[in-house]
């Protein structure tokens, strides 16, 4: 019976071990804080801790006193941003957040980025330093944007003994911008989005409003603080101030195949082509539209002079349409029965192309992708030619017809080679309702800070949810993808200024080349994602900073192909709690040896015994 105890405990020492080695670490990060005493405004700290343990991709957030929405969706935003920055398979993962305030309720999105720093420490394994404290969101790509309340939470850190604080390199009142800040809203045509290019002439506006101007916080350098202030734009800006670990990064130029290349000319070349015979049929007699046809032909020559194919194909399609429109007031006043023709043939055209668009086997990652940009094509053809009713707009029609060729020229791309692929049902319609999630929590985000509606982004949604039905989930993840670029955009730009906006566009630029160059290192090369990423860099070069934020954005986004894919799962074991180890091991030792002595007195008994009744036996 002894022996089945000694055994027993022995085993649940053993189980006891083995719990110890699988529980998870806890992680902790002090978070600044500001809330209102009375009529001021003053800053606090609050602790931040974090488990990760294997699960299936929940987060927990477990707050005292309870944190406000938007510090929850921001959680969990700053948990996707740290697995994406780790390119990490969280899927099998869950995150329990703890958060611990004083009497001061935790509130926006000014711990995200935090949280992040937080996320990635715990994901791999990483001792943060304690004498550092941050503040500041966190933006798609990485980007660290700006927050209120600088100085209090400067001097909140000081007060608490840290050595020193990092804050946005961009840092804002947000008191003061309430009552300065203008809003622009910067026409950016739904149609042209997927076609490259901001177009003023495109029949269908709808509108992004971006931050004009905003007030820097100034105050801070002003004041005299013993804490070291320190500026910082991203991620691995933060990272070198708490660990002095490297966490490797893609790293590298860009490689753009050849035959990307020579396609892109191609397809530039061609609507070129289409625009000047429109060109020669058409003679305008609007000023206006006279000096916007020799812009756009200014542009499409410099495109071709810098090699900018992509650039050159978006203005060319911009002039072709300027022209078809202008050509189709000309037919209507001469003979308004073609109109109607044209409808029919182009509806017919539209509807052919896209069966047999259905009909193609995709067999590679170039397939897919240009299947995606020739799809979306033909769907905003057809949606332009539904808005028609019995009165024909030619400026719908003319928008109809010129996509619809937009598409046959880009269908080019599908002679380029690629990596061979199969697409797995199951797991695109998986992956395409996560998205749909993902993009719908963003733009509910962006509807807490921004007071004017989302519309793009809200009729991006329905158009993935409309493809979902559909059962197309390749189209349904690429639309969903285009909206939560679109919420992100408003996200990062919501609180920068005018004159910020060039350093913004800049990060979105960095952050989209990586995601391109991580793609490469797959031998995956993102026809749309640099499409995107090389007109950003263009408008950005030619003095047109807020127009190269948007489609960088749109760059960062579309770039990540691996989206269609289930990421292989990287098996890493827990983190160990070394504490728990110790006392566990020791606890071991102590039960083992506890277990020999006990075991070894028995015997002696038993041995004693059974001399004894040999002696009696002898006697």
């Amino acid at each position: 019976m002894k022996r089945i105890i000694f055994f027993s405990i022995l085993s649940m020492l053993c189980l006891l071990l083995c719990i110890s080695l699988a529980s998870a670490k806890t992680y902790h990060m002090t978070l600044l804080t500001i809330g209102d005493v009375g009529d001021d405004t003053v800053g606090g700290t609050a602790d931040a801790f974090l488990e990760v343990k294997p699960g299936s991709g929940r987060i927990f957030l477990d707050s005292f006193p309870l944190t406000k929405i938007d510090t929850q969706i921001s959680t969990r935003y700053a948990s996707k941003i740290a697995c994406d920055y780790l390119d990490r398979e969280c899927s099998g993962l869950d995150f329990f957040y703890t958060i611990r305030a004083g009497s001061t309720i935790v509130g926006g999105p000014s711990a995200s980025a935090s949280l992040t720093i937080l996320t990635i420490a715990a994901l791999e394994g990483i001792e943060l330093d304690n004498e550092t404290v941050m503040t500041g969101t966190i933006n798609s790509g990485g980007s660290i944007g700006p927050v209120g309340g600088i100085l209090q939470k400067a001097r909140a850190a000081e007060k608490a003994g840290f050595e020193r604080v990092l804050i946005p390199m961009f840092s804002i009142n947000l008191r003061e911008r309430t009552n300065k800040t203008n809003i622009t809203e910067i026409n950016i045509s739904e149609h042209s989005q997927a076609n490259g290019t901001v177009n003023e002439t495109s029949g269908n506006n709808t509108k992004t409003n971006i931050t004009n101007e905003s007030v820097e916080d100034k105050s801070l350098d002003e004041d005299n603080l013993s804490i070291e202030v320190i500026r910082v734009s991203n991620i691995d800006d933060a990272l070198v101030y708490f660990t002095d670990r490297i966490i490797e990064q893609p790293d590298g130029e860009i490689v753009v195949p050849e035959d990307y290349t020579s396609t892109m000319k191609d397809v530039a070349e061609k609507l070129c082509e289409r625009a000047l015979e429109l060109k020669k049929k058409t003679r305008p007699d609007d000023e206006k539209v006279i000096n916007k046809s020799e812009e756009f032909e200014s542009n499409i020559n410099k495109g071709f002079e810098d090699q900018d194919y992509y650039s050159a194909a978006s203005y060319c399609f911009s002039l072709g349409l300027l022209l078809r429109k202008t050509n189709l007031e000309e037919i209507e006043d001469k003979y308004p029965e073609r109109i109607g023709q044209l409808y029919n043939l182009t509806k017919r055209a539209v509807e052919e192309f896209d069966k047999n668009l259905e009909n193609k086997n995709l067999t590679t990652l170039s397939e897919l992708e240009t299947y995606i940009i020739v799809k979306e094509r033909l769907v905003e053809a057809e949606e332009s030619l539904n808005q028609i009713s019995a009165n024909i707009s030619t400026n719908e029609l003319a928008y109809a017809i010129e996509r619809y060729y937009s598409a046959v020229f880009w269908s080019t791309f599908f002679r380029l080679k690629g990596e061979r692929f199969e697409l797995d049902p199951e797991y695109l319609k998986e992956a395409c309702y996560k998205k749909l999630s993902e993009a719908e929590e963003r733009i509910n985000y962006a509807g807490i800070y921004v007071p004017l509606p989302l519309q793009n982004s809200g009729t991006t949604i329905k158009q993935a949810y409309a493809f979902a039905l559909q059962e197309n989930y390749k189209m349904c993840l690429f639309k969903a993808s285009f909206a939560k670029a679109e919420s992100n955009l408003l996200l990062s730009s919501i609180t920068f200024g005018k004159d910020q906006v060039n350093e913004l566009a800049e990060e979105k630029l960095k952050s989209a080349k990586k995601v391109i160059v991580k793609e490469q290192s797959r031998n995956v090369f993102p026809i749309l994602g640099y499409s995107y990423y090389e007109y950003a860099t263009s408008l950005k070069e030619n003095g047109d900073p807020l127009s190269s934020l948007i489609f960088g954005e749109y760059a960062l986004e579309l770039s990540n192909i691996e989206i269609y894919f289930p990421k292989k799962s990287i098996i890493k074991l827990p983190r160990i709690n070394y504490s728990a180890v110790y006392f566990y091991l020791s606890a071991l030792v102590l039960g083992v040896a506890v277990g020999l002595l006990i075991g070894s007195k028995v015997l002696r008994r038993k041995g004693k015994k059974k001399v004894k009744v040999k002696k009696k036996k002898k006697k």
